[in-house]
């Protein structure tokens, strides 16, 4: 399949509401009649089961939006407990997981259309050799990049949009995720001021539930 039918999603920062929107995006493609293949190659922070085994929530809520048969195990397969970067985890756990082995834990059928979430922002540290960055690299997918609507959000969405673009990488689009109940103060308003990305915006929803985004083009 053309890249145009792959996507890594990243953010400007932790907490930027990458997963919800990956599921707002999901949904979107379904309404197309697209069938999608959600990866989230590692998560920390995951929830520990009655089984002993470890849950991803943002794995579960990929694999709901998405309709999908595949497994969380699949979708993601390195999950780790501590809520600390996935770089940390894996040091901490005496374990070797490096980019390639993320890259790997990506791979989809040729008929599905790939859906990848990073972990934090485009530099955060992702495997024990490489960032968010390295990933999105080695896939070569155009790039979605989640920006929260805060204080201080045109800063590091122009910063992201920088190091995406000297990473040789082709942003697709910026999505302004509406974090708070309205009213409140658009502090993205004249990010169109500094970037000729294509931005679309998602509204606040207090139940959690993706949203189809207007105007999506894929």
């Amino acid at each position: 399949m053309p890249l145009e039918g792959r996507f890594f999603v990243t953010g400007t920062d932790t907490d930027v509401g990458k997963t919800y929107v990956s599921g707002c995006i999901a949904l979107t493609l379904r309404q197309q009649g697209l069938t999608i293949a959600p990866r989230k190659p590692i998560a920390s922070g995951c929830l520990p089961q009655t089984d002993g085994s470890l849950l991803s929530e943002d794995a579960l809520f990929l694999q709901q939006t998405t309709n999908t048969t595949d497994s969380l195990q699949t979708i993601c397969p390195y999950q780790f407990k501590p809520a600390i970067s996935p770089h940390s985890a894996i040091k901490q756990a005496n374990l070797t997981i490096g980019i390639s082995d993320l890259v790997k834990a990506c791979d989809v059928p040729e008929s599905a259309f790939a859906l990848v979430e990073g972990a934090g922002g485009f530099y955060s540290p992702l495997a024990l050799d490489g960032l968010n960055k390295d990933l999105a690299v080695e896939l070569g997918y155009p790039v979605i990049l989640v920006v929260a609507n805060r204080l201080g959000c045109i800063n590091q969405a122009l910063l992201s949009i920088a190091a995406i673009k000297q990473a040789g990488l082709d942003l697709h689009s910026i999505i302004i995720n509406q974090l708070q109940p309205k009213p409140v103060q658009n502090h993205a308003l004249g990010l169109t001021d500094f970037t000729d990305a294509t931005i679309f915006e998602i509204e606040y929803a207090n139940n959690g539930q993706a949203t189809v985004i207007e105007n999506w083009i894929t």
